[in-house]
């Protein structure tokens, strides 16, 4: 019988968050407002309100668009016991309600997957009327001195160096086209961090699973020559040899990056197979304030990937550092620019030949006052279907408001 490798069977799932649940809200409630502590204490966070808005292409039946809201905030306490000791928690906070919510009786089980060793995912309300979620993607405790680090707990391992796809990201693959978890899910890992000199480091983190086959463990090691930064990585991923590396520089003014991992079956299987992922960027700011970026990804595994239906949503979805995109090719471009001091605008283009699919992501945003910010955000899909041929697939509208502290 399979066993977590740090939680008894016997515990029930629920204990342990309410358990974890209550830890929080007693050191915040007992020492984050302490004067005589105030300086260790750091509360931040955000809230933020969404209004939603989908429509199809081509719909006919009269039942879009449909609609979607949700509250959403989030906390971050950390604690700086001294100059070595930090603890962090840090938690979202999520209020759904709507026609989505209402229609789709598998919503909360989109929303509430907890990927890591120890389930911190908690549902207080589920039902056709709302959804209360609350995910702890944040909980660990550092030490560290002057030449290294060590981190244990649920954290944020970014090892990828291009803005759009990062193969090198084995622990926290993320998706750019999910807009609005800006400081992307955690690991539970332990994670040690030796820094050899003043541009280069050694990194070793291992991130335990219920089976070893879903276990991560890698070694990354940074340096830097001649203005370039460099590193390579070695690792088992999920039943995989993983080997990779990247580079980060610029050709005169242009900024270039690259990134790759190979991934080697170290044990036949049926859903095995050896893959590589690769991706190139660059990008160039004008005098003028206007900021462009490219990038090009490169997926070995993207049929393999499709014909087992996986990710199916291509704007929450979590990918996987050997599968980040399902189309062999991907090609990106951004660019963005600030119409006046208050308003910025980007719009972000992604194209995938394989299955003639072309999103578009246009967004306008604009600062009321300090720390108010009102966004405008569009996501548009478009494809080829069968017997239709290439058009509008679908759209989304976003309105979203957010309050910082």
């Amino acid at each position: 019988m399979e066993k977590s490798y740090l939680m008894s069977e016997k515990t029930s799932a629920f204990t342990r968050k309410f358990l974890f649940v209550i830890l929080c809200l007693h050191l915040s409630s007992t020492s984050v407002f302490s004067q005589e502590e105030e300086s260790k204490w750091q509360l931040g966070g955000y809230v933020k309100y969404l209004q939603i808005a989908t429509f199809a292409g081509g719909d006919t039946t009269g039942t879009f668009p449909l609609t979607n809201s949700f509250f959403h905030n989030r906390l971050n306490i950390k604690y700086y016991a001294n100059d070595s000791w930090t603890l962090a928690v840090e938690a979202r906070n999520r209020l759904f309600w709507g026609e989505q919510v209402k229609f789709d009786p598998t919503f909360g089980d989109q929303i509430d997957p907890d990927i890591g060793l120890l389930d911190l995912s908690i549902r207080w309300a589920d039902n056709k009327d709302l959804l209360l979620h609350t995910i702890f993607d944040r909980a660990y405790v550092n030490y560290a001195t002057e030449k290294w680090e060590i981190r244990l707990g649920r954290q944020r391992i970014n090892w990828g160096i291009n803005t759009f796809w990062n193969p090198n990201d084995l622990f926290n693959a993320l998706n750019f086209l999910d807009f609005d978890y800006e400081e992307r899910p955690g690991s539970d890992a332990i994670r040690f961090q030796y820094y050899t000199g003043a541009v280069s480091s050694l990194e070793l983190a291992w991130a335990p699973d219920d089976t070893l086959n879903n276990s991560t463990a890698a070694a990354l090691y940074k340096f830097n020559i001649k203005g370039y930064d460099f590193q390579a990585l070695v690792g088992y991923f999920r039943g995989d040899l993983a080997l990779g590396g990247g580079w980060a520089g610029s050709i005169k003014n242009v900024g270039f990056k690259g990134e790759g991992t190979a991934f080697i079956p170290l044990s036949p299987s049926t859903d095995s197979i050896s893959s590589v992922n690769f991706s190139l960027g660059a990008d160039y700011s004008f005098d003028n304030g206007i900021y462009i970026t490219g990038g090009i990804l490169y997926n070995s595994n993207a049929k393999r990937a499709n014909a087992l239906g996986r990710q199916s949503n291509l704007f929450t979805a979590l990918p996987s550092a050997k599968n980040l995109f399902p189309s062999t090719w991907t090609f990106a471009g951004q660019g963005s620019g600030q119409i006046n001091p208050l308003m910025t605008f980007s719009m972000v283009t992604i194209y995938a030949p394989d299955n003639d699919l072309t999103i578009l992501v246009p967004t306008l945003t604009y600062s009321i006052v300090e720390n108010w910010d009102l966004d405008l955000i569009a996501q548009s899909v478009f494809a080829t279907a069968a017997g239709i041929g290439y058009g509008h697939a679908a759209s989304s509208g976003y309105i979203r408001l957010r309050w910082s502290f």
